[in-house]
């Protein structure tokens, strides 16, 4: 009796010739010595095979990518971050590191 994997890549092969073959299920499966209801179940489980990886939703809202520009307006070295929607955050030049952790947490948690 051949090992549970070996029959698996065995009827998932079976099933994609089936695909490429371009018969009808019966015509096909007679060919085979299975029946329809065999391809039937293998097509699903390879198209399932197929399928990308769908990546899990952690709840956290990714940054957007970050264009830095000079500014005449900017008569110093604050720093100034617009949002999508067009609101604007500027954290003076002398702000400590933990003020600009604490902005860029607000940020991640989709204020």
């Amino acid at each position: 009796m051949p090992a549970p994997d070996d029959r698996r890549d065995k009827m998932l092969d079976l099933a994609r010739r089936w695909r490429e073959s371009g018969m009808k299920a019966r015509a096909f499966a007679q060919e085979q010595g299975v029946t329809p209801w065999v391809l039937y179940y293998w097509r699903q489980r390879l198209a399932r095979q197929e399928r990308p990886v769908r990546r899990r939703r952690s709840g956290r809202v990714p940054l957007a990518r970050v264009r830095v520009v000079g500014d005449a307006r900017n008569t110093g070295d604050d720093l100034e971050i617009v949002l999508v929607s067009g609101d604007r955050i500027r954290i003076r030049a002398g702000a400590s590191v933990e003020t600009v952790r604490r902005v860029v947490q607000v940020l991640r948690g989709g204020c």
